[in-house]
């Protein structure tokens, strides 16, 4: 029975090639997106499980909410190093960039050639409990239990040496001699951390303020973690920071999906951006299977006297019933082979879309998968057609009174209609999106990014140590440089550090204020927009961070928010006025507009620029450049770095490409959207071209009929058109409150956004009308140009 009904299905869509085809292109676009998000879903779930008892390790980190600020993902280890004796944890676990601590521990060199340890970090001797590493030579726990004792990655080690027999080599750094103890694998893409260099140290922080750790635990038991929050909490705050901060634990395969990713090892992963792909595809997959049940229905017009035949030759309904499911099986079996072709084709263009490298193997677990996916999508779009085909009525059957019920000509409208809808809401979000996003792109952040070079991790002592910096100098006179200064925060990230100072009224800030550690000349060099007071400048000593006895002074710069947090009315009036922070004595000598501190959707626009001060164990700079010489700057800093600092192969980074690299999460966010919206409205066509087909078969007559009587081809365009352009009117009601709030949600999430133009919900139905109408005409206008006669003969 099985092979008389495959044959049979084989003879049905070799009749019916339109019918067939356009079953096979819609469910195989359907099929291969669906797919597609599923293995990149996947992924991003399994980042992290496959460490050792990874379900009962959570990381800590600080939460500054009191100050106005978030959750950062390090803290102090010494503090927190405490929390080993409660009997809820088992063990803990460290690990920092060693640049942090002291740039210097990276730079080594190797007979005359000089390198930079890529991401080097101390981690605790326990590692091996806490990460799986897989371990190609050496003993790494013994390794990070000795000073002076390097463990390197696979390429790591192939970059230093050219080959993997490195044990016992020896680098040489600036405070003595590394020896090589250990070679691991590289780690794979599915995780958070990211190091390629371990070292041994036990100066984790002299300062117990700072927080540059990122500390594991292992719970024996997770049932209450806000309990253990608030025991740890206890144990870590000192002095004056009860209330303020406070201990977060967050579970270590949830890191790279819920996390802020500032401060984090590697990016991680954008959760929204998965879920919307998720509910995209589902959604091209249900319309997918709207575009199958639509053709099926609708075709059941050309069925019906088969239907009836076979009924009446004695076939029972059940028969009749898997007979249909053979022929959805061999449309599931066809649109298996093209959907592989496409994800073959599309995945190097999907990778770039998501920034991740998938792999597609057919003869694996995903080929199973895809086997599955394409049957059960199928198989759940065929049974409502072959339920509806095999209970037809033989008697109204062959005496040709049946056609489609009611009730079935209803589904199929509200069917199209849902894809109208889906269509609609789309291609507003498509347009709205991309609006935004430029938008954005043209605000000011408050500085100039332009033709700026940021270099971060330089020795503090080197940088900051006085007003005058022999090294600063020495870059001011590179040719084409034309400003250089301190400046110890990335402004196109975060902040670093913040204060609630005693404001001139004598009340403490009800808002934390970042803190930018600066130079002379911090206005110029930053491109700020002086509206009060005047810049940091050398002929004013006093600017400059100076300790007269217990007391410390500083002048500083404030943005305009800060005015208004002090309760002034104007800039002018704060400027000469005085914030203490304990014993420093702060002095308002100017006020600048406010900056943006960061993306687009924090608010740390409160703040103040101190010169000669910083809480950041490096220093860094920012060199404004003559674009035209911007090369040539770039060698010649390198060099200098190399030979006044011992700072070989440096990251040099363009303030603009920074700045710029804040919206990569919304662009690829984007960019999903439009790529399911264009392929939900090619299927929307697709079911409207099946349909049409049928609708014109079903009204070929009434066509003929009308051409005899003198109708033009536009006449029956319409005619044939006005259904389906009524429905997408329909759709349009709905579609629109529907979009209307889901873009609200999405633009809610920046400081700064656009309105909704009303002229792209008319653009959208344009679009969708205008592809619906002239898919209907060319189908029309085939069937319009045929000569009545030949359909007309037999009447």
């Amino acid at each position: 029975m099985l092979i008389v009904n495959l044959s049979t299905a084989l003879r049905v869509a070799k009749k019916q090639k339109l019918h067939f085809a356009l079953n096979v292109l819609g469910f195989s676009l359907g099929v291969s997106a669906a797919f597609l998000i599923l293995l990149y879903t996947l992924h991003e779930l399994s980042f992290d499980r496959f460490q050792p008892s990874a379900e009962r390790v959570y990381r800590a980190g600080v939460d500054f909410s009191p100050l106005g600020l978030g959750t950062i993902p390090t803290v102090n280890y010494p503090r927190l190093l405490k929390a080993k004796g409660l009997a809820q944890v088992d063990d803990v676990f460290a690990l920092f960039r060693a640049k942090n601590y002291d740039p210097a521990l990276g730079y080594v060199r190797f007979g005359e050639t000089s390198f930079q340890l890529n991401n080097l970090y101390v981690a605790s001797s326990n590692i091996m409990s806490f990460i799986d590493l897989d371990v190609l030579e050496g003993n790494i726990e013994q390794a990070l239990s000795t000073p002076e004792q390097l463990v390197l990655s696979r390429s790591e080690a192939m970059r230093l040496f050219g080959h993997l027999d490195v044990v016992g080599q020896r680098l040489d750094y600036k405070g003595g001699v590394y020896t090589v103890a250990a070679v691991f694998e590289d780690l794979p893409p599915n995780t958070h951390f990211a190091f390629d260099s371990l070292i041994y140290t036990n100066k984790t922080s002299e300062n117990l303020y700072m927080h540059m750790h990122y500390v594991y635990l292992r719970l024996n038991n997770t049932s209450n973690i806000p309990e253990l929050e608030q025991t740890v909490t206890d144990l870590f705050v000192l002095g004056d920071e009860k209330d303020v901060l406070s201990i977060n634990l967050t579970p270590l395969v949830d890191l790279h999906l819920y996390h802020d990713e500032l401060s984090e090892m590697r990016a991680g992963g954008n959760v929204q951006a998965i879920t919307v792909s998720v509910i995209l595809s589902f959604a091209l997959l249900s319309v997918a299977a709207i575009n199958f049940i639509n053709l099926s229905i609708a075709q059941s017009g050309c069925r019906i006297k088969e239907v009836g035949i076979r009924k009446s030759l004695g076939a029972s309904r059940a028969q009749l019933f898997w007979q249909f499911i053979c022929e959805f099986l061999v449309v599931a079996l066809v649109t298996l082979i093209v959907s592989a072709a496409m994800i073959e084709l599309s995945l190097p263009n999907f990778n770039h879309l998501v920034d991740r490298t998938l792999h597609f193997t057919f003869f694996s677990w995903q080929g199973g998968l895809l086997v599955v996916l394409s049957l059960i999508v199928s198989l759940l779009a065929g049974i409502y057609p072959a339920l509806y085909l095999s209970k037809l009525n033989p008697k109204l059957m062959l005496s040709g009174q049946s056609s489609l019920s009611g009730g079935a000509i209803w589904l199929r409208k509200i069917l199209l209609m849902s894809q109208f809808i889906v269509a609609i809401a789309l291609i507003i979000g498509a347009i709205t999106l991309p609006r935004q996003l430029s938008f954005l792109q043209t605000l000011s952040p408050g500085y100039n990014v332009e033709n700026r070079l940021y270099i971060r991790e330089l020795p503090k002592e080197a940088i900051l140590a006085g007003p005058h910096s022999p090294f600063l100098d020495a870059v001011r006179n590179i040719d084409g440089v034309k400003q250089a200064g301190p400046l110890d925060t990335d402004l196109t990230h975060d902040i670093q550090y913040s204060f609630n100072p005693i404001l001139p009224n004598g009340e403490e800030s009800a808002e934390a204020i970042a803190g930018i550690g600066v130079g002379f000349n911090a206005v110029s060099q930053l491109g700020l927009e002086l509206i009060a007071g005047r810049d940091f400048a050398p002929k004013y000593a006093s600017d400059w961070y100076t300790q007269r006895g217990n007391e410390r002074f500083i002048s500083i710069i404030v943005t305009e928010s800060v005015t208004k947090l002090a309760g002034f009315t104007s800039p002018q009036h704060i400027v000469g006025e005085t914030m203490r922070r304990g014993k420093l004595n702060m002095t308002v000598v100017g006020v600048v507009k406010d900056i943006q501190i960061g993306d687009a959707k924090r608010n740390n626009s409160v703040a103040m620029l101190l010169p000669g001060y910083s809480l950041v164990p490096t220093a860094a700079i920012l060199i404004e450049v003559d674009k035209s010489k911007q090369q040539h700057v770039t060698q010649q800093l390198t060099q200098l770095l190399a030979s006044r600092l011992g700072i070989y192969e440096p990251d040099i980074e363009d303030l603009g490409a920074n700045f710029s690299a804040n919206f990569n999460e919304d662009v690829r966010f984007i960019q999903i959207v439009q790529t399911f919206s264009l392929l939900t409205l090619c299927l929307a066509i697709l079911g409207v071209v099946g349909l049409t087909s049928f609708t014109v078969l079903k009204k070929q007559k009434e066509v003929a009929v009308r051409k005899v009587l003198g109708a033009s081809s536009l006449s029956i365009v319409n005619m044939l058109a006005r259904d389906f352009l009524t429905l997408v009117a329909v759709s349009m009601t709905i579609a629109y409150p529907l979009a209307y709030w889901l873009v609200g949600e999405w633009l809610a999430n920046f400081n700064d956004r656009i309105d909704q133009a009303m002229w792209i919900y008319g653009i959208a139905a344009l679009i969708v009308v205008g592809n619906t109408w002239l898919t209907v005409a060319a189908l029309a206008l085939r069937a319009a140009g045929m000569r009545p006669a030949l359909i007309l003969r037999y009447e």
